[in-house]
């Protein structure tokens, strides 16, 4: 197959975006967004209502875990409805840290830190 022929999947993604006073979510942007070779489509959970449709879209719930604390309602929402609809979850941790809640990483299909390059092969493989 030639390269001109070859055409790049764009992966839907629903990240979680609230109250982030570390700006976990910034974080996450400039480290997924300096992968060059990686297409996607943003969903968040400001600008996105939780609907069937939604998540009949999403490849990959992206969970931010440094967002944890300040939007525990909004992980449970997540977590619940991206079962329902059996959508994958990836839980990055809070950047700097090896801890993560364990009841977090038993709901998640994938655990990952903040490399860009883990993160990218983390979402291909779900």
């Amino acid at each position: 197959m030639s390269d001109e022929n070859y055409e790049k999947r764009v992966y839907n993604l629903l990240i979680t975006k609230g109250n982030d006073p570390d700006d976990q979510y910034g974080f996450y942007k400039e480290r997924i967004d300096s992968q060059r070779d990686f297409l996607y489509k943003e969903y968040n959970t400001l600008e996105n209502d939780l609907t069937e449709e939604l998540f009949n879209e999403i490849d990959v719930t992206v969970l931010l875990f440094g967002l944890y604390h300040t939007n525990q309602e909004l992980f449970e929402e997540l977590i619940s409805k991206s079962k329902e609809f059996n959508v994958p979850i990836l839980l990055i941790r809070f950047f700097g840290m090896e801890y993560i809640l364990k009841e977090l990483e038993e709901k998640s299909d994938a655990v990952v830190g903040w490399n860009p390059h883990c993160i990218v092969d983390a979402i291909e493989t779900l």
